[in-house]
């Protein structure tokens, strides 16, 4: 009688764990779910400049990745390609960057690069 008790107790405690809320570790929605690790390649041999200081660059594109360091106003960088991203005033597109002159790559919101008009075969 005790050894069926106690594998009773043990079956009732893991099923209240299995339907205990806490447990739930997906994110409330796919938008939820942003990635920080998006591919990328060299699609585009457009250069432009930065129109903003303190301008992150980011490990992807998304205001939640982490930033590698910030550029300045007028700052020069290579384009590799784009997608779309965090929305960051009303611009949703995102660049894949190089720095000119240095290896220094990384993401960058459209709103703070001089009118870099997109075309379909630079999309990352």
């Amino acid at each position: 009688m005790r050894t069926l008790l106690g594998k009773t107790g043990v079956a009732v405690g893991a099923l209240a764990l299995m339907a205990s809320p806490l447990l739930v570790t997906a994110p409330a929605s796919a938008a939820d779910a942003k990635s920080c690790s998006h591919g990328f390649s060299n699609k585009s041999s457009k250069t432009g400049r930065i129109i903003g200081d303190g301008v992150n660059v980011r490990t992807g594109p998304h205001t939640s990745c982490g930033s590698t360091g910030a550029l300045n106003y007028d700052d020069g960088v290579y384009f590799h390609c784009w997608t779309t991203g965090t929305n960051v005033h009303g611009e949703s597109r995102w660049w894949h960057i190089r720095v000119n002159t240095t290896n220094w790559q990384g993401w960058v919101s459209n709103y703070y690069l001089r009118a870099v008009p997109p075309t379909a075969g630079e999309k990352c």
